[in-house]
């Protein structure tokens, strides 16, 4: 079970099932991120239980050889920059959702993909297709109709969103840049347990002693993320940052499954319209990739 160096694979088709699923898991955890944040739990000590959890895993999983790939890591600097984008990406966000309603908060961060594939061009010298450029546009714009923003947000959490998104990106390109040297298990381990210490160092002052069944969720929450990243990591070996950047805009199909099952909550017209465009925009990814390759 535990992933070792390969060379990146040519499946991208495989990449993007995996992506989706990855983003799927992902939409789980925000909803738990919800809940508890609904019920006045602080941002560090959902983080700290969540982080905790994956690092455990990641540490049966593992073992020794993924301690000592840890340590002996010649990457350090490039995981220790990722860690710091994501931690910084996470707590952009969640202080954004403060302070704006959802619909904005959503259109504006689904701004990533788009740094993706414009830095996957600039960073990584890939070539990215004209279907990769249209599947990024369509699904921006499944995104902006399904969560139909209304008004102007206010000025710094809307800037706040886009620092997140643009972090999150950058970080998914440092992904692409190491796996092939870096296991995907290594990767897990370092970030969650850099975000497991920094968390637990605010623990005396924001602590507040969870309900069992609160105490459930933020566990859960932790499983949820780390078979989350597990799956996005691996998607990255099977194809590139550009393909897999459009498949971020499933997340929304899948929070308004999660919405439904969880608050009763049915999607609007322009919502089914524009998770229609989402998923379009996955599916013109993947027979863009399968065409170029019977060129």
């Amino acid at each position: 079970m535990t992933p070792t160096t390969s060379k990146l694979t040519d499946n991208a088709q495989w990449g993007v099932i995996l992506a989706i699923l990855g983003y799927g898991i992902f939409s789980c955890q925000d909803a738990i991120v919800k809940w508890l944040v609904m019920h006045d739990y602080q941002i560090f000590q959902i983080l700290f239980v969540r982080s905790l959890t994956v690092t455990i895993i990641s540490l049966v999983v593992g073992g020794k050889r993924g301690i000592m790939g840890v340590a002996r890591s010649t990457n350090k600097v490039g995981l220790l920059l990722r860690a710091a984008l994501l931690l910084s990406a996470w707590l952009c966000y969640y202080n954004a959702a403060k302070h704006l309603a959802l619909a904005d908060l959503v259109t504006l961060y689904y701004a990533a993909p788009i740094f993706v594939t414009v830095m996957s061009i600039l960073l990584l010298r890939e070539k990215v297709t004209w279907t990769s450029w249209i599947a990024v546009i369509v699904g921006f714009v499944g995104v902006a109709i399904a969560a139909n923003p209304t008004g102007r947000p206010e000025i710094w959490p809307a800037l706040l969103v886009l620092v997140a998104a643009s972090f999150w990106a950058f970080a998914t390109i440092l992904v692409r840049k190491i796996m092939h040297v870096e296991p995907t298990i290594n990767q897990m381990l370092f970030t969650n347990g850099l975000f497991a210490m920094i968390s637990a160092a605010t623990l005396p002052w924001l602590w507040q002693t969870p309900s069992l069944f609160d105490a459930s969720l933020m566990i859960g929450l932790g499983l949820a993320s780390g078979l989350g990243q597990y799956l996005l990591y691996e998607s990255f070996r099977h194809a590139p940052a550009s393909v897999i950047a459009p498949t971020e805009y499933t997340a929304l199909v899948w929070a308004v499954i999660l919405g439904y099952l969880i608050w009763h909550d049915l999607p609007s017209h322009t919502g089914i319209i524009g998770a229609v465009l989402i998923v379009a925009s996955s599916v013109i990814v993947m027979m863009g990739d399968r065409k170029a390759k019977a060129g």
